[in-house]
């Protein structure tokens, strides 16, 4: 697996706690002599291009976590979600701390805990106090032939492949405004601001998307076949400018491509209403077990997205 996106999926990036993949992404522009910036709100960002036609190309860098609540007398820590996503796909995982402590989470009728191996107070306070973030930690395996598994996939997946395009893009006759925007799974409340500010004629969402797996079977989005155009979700549907936009680059470079209609979101939703309006939708990596430890991707979907993406430097021959 390549070694910047191992890099990622360890990074800290708990949202409205990102300090540490954002050094990541900064780091790896830097390596790659790319100028760039970072707005109030935490968004880093990066400009491509010139041309009366604005495209932006988005991918959230945070992650779903915790945040103490509580710490019980018998050392026992309480913690509520910072972002949505089922209880039972993460009981008796392992967390960490952004201090580095180490955990496992156990979820109950009660609430969710994390046990760090004491048994008072006094001594989980030494390590943990109310208001600290943790992140869900795992290791990272190569499965099949083309397979990954590990936590926190999404959307470092997304992250990965706007890097991977900047290094290789040379974009004529429009201006790409790539964001890697904070805040994702809290609202999109980075993503927002950005569009606001740049103020693109499109945007293009990059993500993920929920893949059969074994426990859903009826889903027919499948992984290694091709990344996947959400032609509708519960907060938005696709402007149909931008679905034609990612089908001729699909077609230019030979990819197939899969289509979805979920009841999921994303920062299209707040996107698509800023300004007087952007057309806006979104191209996804198929995913399995979407907010566990244990995502599954396929590289090869991976560098489709990435293979197709860099069509948009070609943008006035493809709508």
């Amino acid at each position: 697996m390549d070694k910047l996106l191992i890099k990622l999926i360890n990074s800290f990036g708990v949202s409205g706690k990102e300090d540490e993949v954002r050094e990541v992404i900064k780091e790896r522009l830097n390596e790659i002599n790319q100028d760039m910036y970072e707005d109030d709100i935490g968004n880093v960002i990066v400009k491509l291009g010139s041309g009366e036609t604005k495209i932006m190309l988005c991918t959230h860098m945070d992650s779903v976590g915790f945040i103490v609540n509580h710490i019980d007398d018998d050392g026992m820590i309480r913690v509520d979600n910072i972002g949505n996503f089922k209880k039972e796909d993460i009981s008796h995982s392992f967390i960490r701390f952004d201090n580095g402590t180490l955990g496992k989470i156990y979820t109950s009728h009660e609430g969710e805990f994390v046990d760090i191996g004491v048994n008072e107070r006094e001594d989980a306070l030494k390590k943990v106090n109310e208001g600290d973030m943790a992140s869900l930690v795992g290791p990272y395996l190569s499965v099949g032939d083309n397979n990954v598994i590990s936590p926190l996939l999404h959307n470092k997946v997304g992250c990965y492949i706007l890097l991977k395009l900047i290094e290789y893009v040379k974009v004529e006759n429009a201006e790409l405004d790539f964001v890697f925007a904070s805040q994702g799974e809290i609202g999109g409340i980075g993503a927002r601001i950005a569009a606001n500010n740049i103020n693109p004629d499109y945007c293009i969402i990059v993500g993920t998307e929920n893949a059969t797996n074994a426990e859903e079977r009826k889903n027919n989005i499948n992984i290694d076949e091709g990344p996947v155009i959400k032609i509708m979700d519960s907060s938005l549907i696709m402007h149909k400018d931008i679905k034609e936009m990612l089908e001729n680059c699909a077609k230019r470079s030979e990819i197939n491509l899969q289509y979805s209609i979920s009841t999921g979101k994303s920062e299209g939703e707040l996107v698509h209403k800023e300004r007087i309006g952007i057309r806006t939708g979104e191209i996804a990596v198929p995913c399995r077990y979407k907010y566990s430890t244990s995502e599954m991707v396929s590289i090869n979907d991976i560098e489709d997205t990435i293979k197709l993406l860099k069509q948009l430097e070609n943008f006035k021959e493809i709508i």
